[in-house]
């Protein structure tokens, strides 16, 4: 007699002891019914009929599996029976294809508004769950190489182009521009040259988290790129708020300056490019120091509503004056007041010299390890797909997925894992 043997856990339960309730937690926060619904009402993907809700959850999984294509989540789907039955494929036979899971994401390509709705939904939730979160960001892009030869005269990803990055001096990016495809792609004389696109991210520097993004060619510069930024991460509403705007040099310019400082009401912390001949003899260095009669730095000491007090070194004991008689009888000191509004960029709210901006500077390292897992954890290192569209939806997926994770983990109140992303 055939006796069937009944299961030790339930479904749920074993779904969890597995490790897949990452799964579940990213496809509960993403909160992508409007999204969804909008691709049910469109002719269902492939000669099967799959269904959208399933199409969906495979694409996510694959995301968070770090497939690497397209083929990636096929197999990934053929192995695991538990993500299977997660996406409602519970037979290998019932497994969508590759050109099927294709046609779906030119599907959501059409809908790239709707997912970044999501976007910004998922970035209002941890608004509401973290604490202080937008009030420092930090601005910074990454190389994404195309999936494609950019050597070739006809290139198979006609979006891509070439970009460079180089250092100067003390290691800081400060000059980027586009290239012909003659240029060898790797480092030389301390350029790194690469054919794709740049992802520009705006990142939380604390809870390391995404606020906003844009994805251009390789060639576009990254000082063009802060405006757009801001404006999709919508500080100027008052809970949008930011306090700080933390970059490297290859932000620094005027406008960046004037813009972070006057538009959004925020201080920017961007290290002055110093350029040869760009001091202003007897008023400041070129760091934005301003300097007394005999060439000295002058002494910041402190903040007076919207302008900067600096006081005689002299007096402070920071140096000597070669002049015999005082600028002032004052025992005080010579003091200088400048305002900030009249050029935020030599002159900003927190002082360059000041140790408060060496601290927020410091910041700056977060943006880093957020690209560094948007890379390796999210699947852009080596993407396989072509055309900026394809490759912003791809971007655009694997941010939904950090994002989903910090909102499930909040909810939760499991703020130690707030960025987990690997099993």
């Amino acid at each position: 007699m055939h006796i069937i043997q009944p299961p030790l856990f339930d479904f749920e339960a074993f779904i969890v002891l597995k490790g897949n309730d990452r799964l579940l937690i990213v496809l509960e926060g993403l909160a992508a019914e409007k999204l969804l619904v909008a691709l049910e009402k469109e002719r269902w993907t492939g000669r099967k009929g799959y269904c959208v809700r399933g199409m969906w959850a495979a694409l996510i999984a694959g995301v968070l599996h770090q497939c690497d294509s397209l083929a990636g989540v096929v197999r990934l789907l053929k192995r695991n029976k538990d993500i299977r039955m997660i996406c409602g494929f519970p037979g290998k036979d019932e497994i969508p294809s590759e050109d099927a899971i294709g046609r779906f994401l030119k599907k959501l390509v059409r809908h790239e508004a709707l997912l970044e709705e999501c976007f910004r939904g998922l970035v209002e939730k941890l608004r509401q769950l973290l604490p202080e979160f937008g009030r420092k960001l930090v601005a910074d892009s990454t190389d994404i190489e195309a999936y494609s030869n950019g050597h070739k005269k006809e290139k198979s990803d006609p979006d891509a182009r070439w970009g460079v990055k180089g250092k100067h001096g003390n290691g800081e990016i400060e000059a980027e521009t586009g290239l012909e495809g003659g240029e060898r792609k790797g480092k030389r004389r301390d350029l790194y040259y690469w054919f794709g696109y740049k992802l520009h991210v705006l990142v939380d520097a604390i809870y390391e988290l995404p606020v906003s993004f844009l994805l251009t060619p390789a060639n576009e510069s990254d000082t063009q790129q802060l405006e757009g930024l801001l404006e999709k991460a919508e500080v100027k509403r008052p809970e949008a708020k930011a306090d700080f705007v933390i970059a490297d040099k290859g932000y620094d310019s005027s406008h960046n300056c004037k813009m972070v400082y006057l538009d959004y009401k925020a201080a920017p912390i961007i290290p002055i490019i110093e350029r040869p001949g760009a001091q202003l003899p007897d008023i400041c260095n070129a760091k934005g120091t301003p300097t007394c009669g005999c060439g000295l730095e002058m002494v910041y000491w402190g903040r007076d509503g919207d302008y900067l007090k600096y006081r005689c070194p002299q007096v402070l004991g920071k140096a000597a004056c070669r002049f015999l008689s005082p600028c002032t009888a004052s025992p005080y000191g010579y003091v200088l007041k400048l305002p900030i509004h009249d050029d935020p960029r030599r002159h900003p709210p927190v002082p360059r010299e000041s140790k408060k901006w060496q601290r927020l500077y410091r910041l700056r390292s977060a943006i880093e390890r957020v690209n560094g897992r948007i890379k390796d954890f999210l699947g852009l290192r080596n993407i396989t797909l072509r055309g900026i569209a394809k490759v912003t939806v791809r971007s655009l997926l694997g941010l939904l997925v950090m994002l989903a994770i910090a909102v499930g983990m909040a909810q939760r109140r499991r703020l130690k894992e707030l960025r987990v992303l690997a099993a």
